[in-house]
């Protein structure tokens, strides 16, 4: 009994800590960069946002529309085909019992809907937003940029109790493609993409049942 209590506590400071210690390097990483470049902060206020669309032409209400139902489309197939290939080769993605949104998404699905539209926002803004042209303007390379900020949006969704690195693998091609999407039409049409993406897989979910 006293052995299994132990586990428990120590698998519970474990997620503590795989939730807390990249959440902490994100965010003094972050905050240095945006310390540095407060324009950033800019970026999420609702005036930059009204601005742009404001001044935006037809042909740029077009060139979003159509970036972001490609993204979401190819998003979609590349993980339904990742994601049947795990599956066959058993490999496991995540722990049902462990995962957190599991049991808020049989209990409480609007919360979750909420959720997986919030978060994209924020990690649009770190991943592609301030990554993508922070490396842009170290190393002069749109690919490497990219390439690195996928990898980085890919593992930091490993800081989710109860998953395994199988669950980053479908992950990668979204990441490439937002970033795509990112230098296409900006911020707005990633986290635009990105919440289109959450929300599909959600509902299929929750239809799946």
């Amino acid at each position: 009994m006293v052995k299994k209590v132990h586990t428990v506590i120590c698998l519970a400071w474990f997620d503590l800590a795989r939730i807390l210690i990249p959440g902490i390097i994100l965010g003094v990483a972050v905050g240095r960069i945006v310390a540095l470049r407060p324009s950033y902060v800019d970026r999420l206020r609702p005036y930059y946002w009204l601005s742009a669309a404001h001044s935006m032409k037809r042909s740029d209400w077009v060139r979003l529309i159509t970036t972001v139902l490609w993204v979401l489309a190819a998003s979609l197939i590349a993980s339904a085909v990742i994601g049947t290939f795990l599956q066959e080769a058993r490999i496991q993605t995540y722990s049902p019992e462990e995962f957190p949104l599991t049991a808020m998404e049989r209990d409480y699905p609007w919360l979750v809907l909420i959720a997986v539209n919030l978060l994209p926002i924020f990690e649009e803004w770190v991943f592609r937003c301030i990554l993508i042209d922070e490396l842009v303007r170290w190393r002069r390379s749109k690919v490497l940029a990219i390439v690195i900020s996928t990898v980085l949006f890919s593992l930091f969704h490993l800081s989710n109790p109860g998953t395994y690195l199988g669950y980053a693998v479908p992950l990668i091609p979204a990441g490439l493609l937002l970033g795509l999407c990112y230098l296409r039409t900006g911020l707005g049409g990633a986290i635009i993409a990105h919440n289109s993406y959450n929300t599909f897989l959600l509902l299929i979910g929750l239809l799946s049942r």
